[in-house]
């Protein structure tokens, strides 16, 4: 006789025979199941010749080829004995690997109900038990599919609101006919769901070129939440360490801050005159330094003109920042206009105010030195309100309040000398307000210049922003005259060097990377800065593993979902572009070797729910763990970005390329809108 192996003990024909001579059924089963342990809790029953052996009997039960032997499915209540003995065992004929395998696999994030039709946010189709039989179909009816495989959920590349399902789900044995209206998601005909679609294959056909047929593990310790949203990434949010001193002082790539102090209400302890311990060496700061800006309108642009423009390195189309009264602006250059140098005249002399003593302090904190300049018809407001250290930075707040004037301070002999450093000269008599004594001395000369004949005006080095791109809309609305603001690269950010007291040298940051071009800062010192590092906690999620442990997987994929979308707002309410970055790591199970990092940045203004899905293909397969984490703030000035790891899963390396004699079909349903 042979053994034979059934679906189950409903009447019908065998799935499997084998011939076999003189043993024990032990022994055929050591001999023909891989990794078979006796110890285990079996999902089969064997009859020997009409009569059922219990497991505790197999090991001295002896058959001969006469005896008539016979295997069925026990389905078990949870299915979870099951797989465990499938995960061992895989039977030899393509037909049992139907039996037990087209049940479907864990469905991660999914919930899942026997007998629901499939349903939309997200799509759903029926988890069936290991061992159950594949349903067979005479006549005309209405079937709920079951999972092949286990669902995947992504987003839209192109379009973040946008969430797709994907799945491979068994008809039934045979072949089937139906039309698209016979296909419905709930009660709704796929004819009204555009973002449905759907490939048919028939019995045995290759379902290899279709990657809904590809086996993912979905983990659900990072998709199981009841909320389904996923894990809070709120928790791993570094916080921003603001600098705190009354003023900040740069110039190239040196950045020093006078009267630092730690956000600790103890202005006597020791960690005061000391940066904050975020600022350390390879770390991530933003700097904000404004300046003053003489404002005019042409064309319908606002012109910025200041020759500090030259630190930032500036070209048509280079996206920046500029802050003006508390609010990021996120634009592009429009044009750039490069300052040009006098072109001397013949004769004349140069216009001045000279102080007639040396400044008695550079220190302006406690109490400050306000006076207005009139050149030319043109007042111009100099307000020395910081600790400018020494002479070359008392000089240089002058000359940077009389940005476009034409004019600036100069040292001559330690006293402070107010005049036209070059020809051609204007002629004319600077006039001004009542001078500051510890500035100017208590007589200062007033000289009256002559004009030269010939020769041109040096050029300030202005821009023009616009939105979007060098060619969009025209940005405008910043009041004409002296302005103070801020326009630099896009996001403020960079490196630290090295940190030394009150010190940090720094290089400029674009896209994350150090930009070798930068000139450095235009020396100058205020107290309108912002100075701010990331204290980061080096928090983590995870580590979670992205397939079972006894699998390998070449790629892996991770979902991050905003439920409140990604959008940030000014002081006026008004939406603006947000930044989220974030930090992906892994590395081989227990292997102990470092964590290969991935990062990105999402930069949107978009309030609906939205999300991303991020793609690992591993250089060679392996049993990997993953761990994420947020690597800005989360919710600062009032922004909408919470933010979800939302799913986890791994590819697995194994699958079936066609399934004999059932009806498949590979189903993509859109779910957009409705996260």
């Amino acid at each position: 006789m042979t053994i034979r192996i059934y679906p189950s003990r409903l009447p019908g024909e065998p799935l499997e025979v084998h011939q076999h001579g003189e043993t024990t059924l032990q022994g055929w089963l050591s001999k023909n199941v891989r990794e078979f342990h006796p110890d285990r809790t079996h999902p089969i029953s064997i009859d020997v010749d009409g009569k059922n052996i219990p497991p505790s009997a197999w090991f001295d039960c002896h058959i001969s080829p006469v005896s008539d032997v016979r295997i069925y499915p026990v389905p078990y209540g949870t299915g979870l004995e099951i797989a465990a003995w499938v995960a061992v065992s895989v039977a030899v004929a393509a037909a049992a690997y139907s039996v037990f395998m087209l049940s479907s696999l864990d469905a991660g994030s999914y919930t899942s109900s026997t007998g629901k039709s499939l349903d939309l946010n997200p799509a759903e189709a029926n988890t069936a038990k290991l061992g159950d039989a594949i349903r067979e179909v005479f006549g005309r009816t209405r079937l709920y599919p079951d999972y092949v495989v286990s669902p995947v959920t992504r987003f839209d590349a192109t379009d973040p609101t946008i969430m797709r399902v994907s799945m491979l789900i068994s008809i039934g044995m045979g072949k089937f006919a139906f039309t698209d209206g016979d296909i419905r998601v709930g009660d709704t005909p796929v004819s009204s769901l555009p973002g449905f679609s759907y490939t048919v294959y028939q019995p045995g056909a290759s379902v290899s070129g279709d990657e809904r047929s590809e086996n993912w593990f979905s983990s659900t310790e990072v998709g199981g939440t009841s909320s389904g949203s996923g894990l809070d990434m709120a928790q791993t949010a570094p916080e921003a360490d603001d600098i705190i001193a009354d003023s900040m002082t740069v110039s190239g790539a040196s950045v020093s801050f006078t009267g630092l102090d730690t956000d600790d209400d103890d202005d006597t302890d020791e960690d005061d005159e000391a940066l904050p311990d975020s600022w350390v060496e390879g770390a991530t700061v933003e700097i904000i330094a404004p300046t003053t800006f003489n404002v005019s309108s042409s064309s319908g642009y606002s012109v910025l003109a200041s020759d500090f423009l030259s630190e930032i390195n500036p070209y048509v189309g280079m996206p920046v920042t500029m802050t003006y009264g508390s609010i990021d602006y996120q634009l592009y250059i429009a044009t750039w206009t490069p300052s040009q140098a006098a072109v001397p005249g013949t004769g004349g002399s140069a216009a001045s105010v000279q102080a007639s003593a040396a400044p008695s302090t550079y220190d302006f904190s406690t109490s400050t030195a306000t006076f207005d300049v009139t050149w030319q018809g043109t007042t111009y407001s100099v307000s020395l309100i910081a600790d400018y250290v020494t002479m070359s930075g008392l000089v240089a707040a002058i000359t940077e309040a009389l940005e476009g004037s034409g004019l600036a301070a100069q040292d001559i002999s330690g006293t402070v000398r107010i005049t036209e450093p070059f020809s051609p000269y204007a002629g004319g008599s600077i006039t001004t307000t009542s001078l500051p004594a510890s500035v100017f001395g208590t007589s200062p000369a007033n000289t009256t210049g002559t004009a030269s004949s010939g020769g041109s005006a040096a050029v300030t080095a202005s821009v023009t922003l616009a939105y979007n791109s060098a060619a969009g809309a025209a940005f405008t609305g910043v009041p004409g005259g002296q302005q103070r603001l801020s326009v630099s690269h896009r996001g403020y950010e960079y490196r630290i060097v090295t940190v030394d007291g009150a010190t940090a040298t720094v290089q400029r940051l674009i896209g994350g990377a150090v930009d070798s071009t930068w000139p450095g800062f235009s020396a100058r010192t205020m107290i309108d800065y912002s100075a701010s590092g990331i204290n980061d906690n080096d928090t983590w999620l995870g580590p979670f593993l992205a397939c079972p442990e006894n699998e390998t997987c070449d790629m892996f994929e991770v979902n991050f979902s905003f439920p409140s979308g990604i959008c940030g707002f000014n002081g006026k309410g008004k939406k603006q572009t947000r930044h989220v970055e974030w930090e992906i790591q892994y590395r081989v199970y227990s292997s102990g070797s470092s964590w290969t990092s991935l990062t990105g940045i999402y930069a949107l203004k978009n309030i609906n729910g939205l999300g991303f899905t991020e793609r690992v293909t591993l250089t060679s397969a392996g049993l990997v763990e993953v761990r994420c984490r947020r690597r800005n703030e989360q919710g600062s000035n009032n922004a909408r970005d919470n933010m979800y790891w939302q799913a986890l899963r791994g590819r697995l390396k194994t699958r079936p390329s066609s399934y004999a004699g059932v009806t498949l079909m590979g189903v993509t349903v859109e779910t957009g809108g409705k996260l």
